[in-house]
C-alpha cells in the first residue's frame, strides 16, 4: 500500500505519461526531444507536485492528470520559445546567391536610407521606424491612428523616398 494517494509506481499513471511523452514528441519539432526524456521530463514534473495534492480537493488521478497535462503544455512552449530565439543565419541558404551581392548598390543602400529617414518630418519619422520594426497594424495602434491615416503617411514616405533618389529600391 502507498504512503501517498499519488503513487508513482501505478501503471495507470506510467501509461497516462507515456501518452503524453509520446503526443508531445509528435508535436515538438526538436530532434533532440524524445519520448524517453519527454516522458522522465513530465515525471519528474508530477513528482515535484506531488505534495501539493490535497485528497480533500480531488482525486488523485485527476490530479496526476492535470499536472502532467500542465507540465506537457508548459514543455512545449518552452521549446518552441528556444527554437524562435535560436539566432538566424548570418548568410543566405547554401545554394542560394546573397542578394546583396548580386547588387552592389543595394548594399550601399542603408546610408542612403538612413540619411532619407533623418530628413523627414518629425512624425513621418515615427512612421518610418515603427514600420521597420513592426505590422502596419501594430504602428497604427502605436501611433493612436487607423490603419487608413497609417497608409496615407506611408504614402507620403514613400514620395519622400522617390524625391530622394530611391524610387528603384521601393
Amino acid at each position: 500500500m502507498p504512503d501517498h494517494p499519488v503513487d508513482p509506481s501505478d501503471p495507470t499513471l506510467a501509461a497516462l505519461i507515456r501518452r503524453k511523452a509520446a503526443r508531445l514528441a509528435r508535436r515538438v519539432p526538436d530532434p533532440a526531444a524524445d519520448r524517453d526524456d519527454l516522458a522522465q521530463d513530465l515525471f519528474a514534473a508530477l513528482l515535484a507536485r506531488r505534495p501539493k495534492y490535497d485528497p480533500c480537493r480531488g482525486d488523485p488521478g485527476a490530479f496526476a492528470h492535470a499536472v502532467v497535462g500542465t507540465a506537457a503544455a508548459d514543455l512545449r512552449r518552452r521549446r518552441s520559445a528556444a527554437k524562435r530565439a535560436r539566432p538566424a543565419p548570418a548568410g543566405p541558404p547554401e545554394g542560394f546567391p546573397d542578394p546583396r551581392a548580386a547588387d552592389p548598390a543595394a548594399a550601399d543602400l542603408a546610408p542612403d536610407v538612413a540619411a532619407a529617414v533623418v530628413r523627414l518630418p518629425a512624425d513621418l519619422r515615427a512612421v518610418a521606424d515603427l514600420l521597420a520594426a513592426t505590422t502596419v497594424a501594430g504602428a497604427a495602434r502605436a501611433l493612436g491612428v487607423s490603419r487608413a491615416t497609417l497608409y496615407r503617411r506611408v504614402a507620403e514616405v514613400r514620395a519622400a523616398f522617390e524625391r530622394a533618389g530611391l524610387r528603384d529600391y521601393l
